[in-house]
Formats: C-alpha cells, structure tokens, sequence
C-alpha cells in the first residue's frame, strides 16, 4: 500500500506538468506555488527512501528502478527550476542570494546526469539506456540532441545588495473550493454525483454518473450541487472553473456543456471545449500541456452575507476539479490558489 501511494502520488504531481516542459516559468514565486510543489515532491522523495531503507538488498534494484528513480529525478527537476527562478528574482533585484542559488541550479544539474547514471548501472547494465532519452532543454516539441542546463546569472561581489523582508497583510480577494468539498449535491432525474478520488492536479475530483446519461436542462431540481460562501459587501466576482481536459470528438460544435450560477440567478450555459472545433491547434497544446481546461463567468451579488454557488450537469462527461472565485487581484499562478479554510470574500 505504501508503494501503491507513492506511484499515485507521483503520477499525480507529474500529471501537472510533464518533465520535459517544466521551465523556471510553470510556477508563480509571488504566491509561493514554486515553494509548495518542491516541497511536496521533496516530502514524497523522504518517504520514498524510508521504504527503501528497510527493504531487502534483493528488492533494492527493482525498487530504484520502478520507484525511487522517477521520484528522485523529478523532485531534483522540479527543485532546479525552482532555483533557477530564484536566480532570475534575486539577479533581478541585485540580491545577494542570487549568486548562491546560480551554484544550486549546477549541483542539481549535475545531480540529474548522476541520478540517471545509476540507473542505467543497476543490475549490470540491466536497464541501461532507458533513461538516455534528453529531458532538460526543450524549446519546443522535438526534444533537443543534448542536454542544456538553464541559464543562470552571477552578480559581481561588489553589486549585490542585502535582501529586506517585508510582511505584507492582504484582504481575501479570493476563494478557492476544492470540487468534492461541497456543501450540498442534488441527485435527481437518475443522475448521481461521484466523486473521483485524488483525479486532478491538487486534489479529488467530481462528476455525473452514468456518463450515458442524456443532456440535463439546468433549474429548479435539475441535478447540480452547491457551495455556500459568504460575503463581506455586495459587487461582482470572477468565477474560474477548472476541468479535467477533454476534446470535443463526439458531439456538435458546442461541445460538452455545464451551467453555474450564484443565488437565483439564472443559469449560464458554458461549453467546456467547443474552442477544440472553432480554434487553430495552439487550444489543444494549452489543454494538453497544463492537463487542465479553466472557463470562466461574471457574477453580480447585489448585497452581503450567505450566497451560494450553483455547478449544474447539462453534458455527462464533465469532470470538475475545483472553483474559484475572484473579486479582484488574484495573483497568477499555475495551480490555481490553494483551497481557502473560510469561505469568507472581504
């Protein structure tokens, strides 16, 4: 069970963003999404060599081999391009850190052609060439001869300048709802809400079951679930809904379809992937490269206190990951805002 965690969790994280087209841009520094994502795979490679450890010498190679190699080598990604970010920062701002995390970004380069060394060592050569495949370097689909490091940048001793630390309060501008943290879900006309557990880039998932379903119109008892929030003043918000990506092949232009709304507003009807028939290719690229489509709707609340949020099934097929909702001055990030503990807009 411990290793069937690991692999899972590894698929999970890699599902965010494939090796290959990892750069120092995939996560927000500003938000400390970078600082999460190394930590998380830096937590699964310890609990990766604690298992490692009280295995049997026989069991070691083939635990590398399946386990503890594609953790290790993309925890040591993730953690250089999080440096090389760094670097960017601190060189930016005339830090004096930015010399310190340029060496980080070559010991954990190097650190990538030693990781795959042993691998290809294992067993006698067992598995050699396996992992011969280039990975750092990309700039577009074809993968380069060789491998590149990312370009780092020095300051002269005499130019660096100490870093200050500011401690900045912000308002809730924001909140972010895992799918499957509802507070209620309607199951009507035959249609049952099932959660797909850890489905998606942060956590669980949700979706319409059976998915030969037909087409619901959204309304009144119609099958949907709500999420209740609370608001500080009345105004208008943002709502960003993030879906496991899919291609439009089996039905007309519009595509696969859900509805939202807030209170009792009347539902809008949004088509997850019609773009895949009505764009050029550069959608396609988008949805398969982040694994994730995000579709967005205003809303208007027209005085403070409890509302609530309204996802409704019109299409089966439509996996939702999480909601956020935006009234301004959401910071960018890859992932999206961790889920928020209060459901409270200020």
């Amino acid at each position: 069970m411990d290793i069937a965690f690991l692999l899972a969790r590894y698929a999970k994280y890699n599902a965010r963003r494939k090796p290959e087209l990892l750069n120092s841009n995939t996560y927000s520094l500003a938000t400390g999404e970078w600082k999460r994502v190394v930590a998380e795979y830096t937590d699964l490679l310890t609990k990766a060599e604690a298992i490692n450890d009280l295995l049997p010498a026989s069991y070691k190679d083939a635990c590398f081999q399946l386990v503890l190699h594609p953790i290790k080598a993309c925890a040591n990604l993730n953690a250089m391009y999080y440096y090389v970010a760094l670097n960017k920062e601190a060189y930016g701002h005339r830090w004096s850190e930015a010399n310190g995390y340029a060496d980080k970004v070559k010991e954990l380069y190097a650190r990538d052609s030693i990781i795959t060394r042993k691998y290809h060592q294992l067993n006698g050569g067992k598995w050699n060439h396996l992992m011969s495949q280039t990975h750092i370097g990309y700039t577009y689909w074809q993968q380069p001869p060789a491998q590149n490091m990312p370009a780092v940048q020095y300051l002269p001793p005499d130019s660096a300048v100490a870093r200050k630390a500011h401690a900045v309060q912000k308002a809730n501008r924001a909140i972010s709802m895992a799918a499957d943290h509802y507070t209620k879900a309607l199951n009507t006309n035959g249609i049952q809400w099932k959660i797909l557990p850890d489905h998606g880039r942060t956590g669980s998932a949700i979706t319409p079951f059976p998915v030969t379903a037909g087409e619901q119109k959204p309304g009144g008892n119609a099958p949907h679930l709500e999420y209740d929030i609370q608001t500080d003043s009345p105004g208008s918000f943002t709502l960003h809904a993030y879906f496991s990506p899919t291609l439009n092949l089996f039905r007309d232009e519009n595509g696969l379809q859900y509805a939202i709304s807030v209170d009792d507003e009347s539902p809008q009807i949004i088509s997850l992937n019609k773009e895949d028939k009505t764009s050029d290719r550069g959608i396609w690229n988008k949805w398969v490269a982040e694994n994730i489509i995000i579709k967005t709707s205003t809303h208007t609340l027209t005085k403070p206190g409890k509302h609530t949020v309204k996802f409704w099934m019109v299409s089966p097929g439509v996996v939702l990951q999480k909601l956020v909702l935006d009234v301004g001055g959401l910071e960018p990030s890859y992932l999206g805002p961790p889920e928020t503990r209060e459901r409270t807009l200020n």
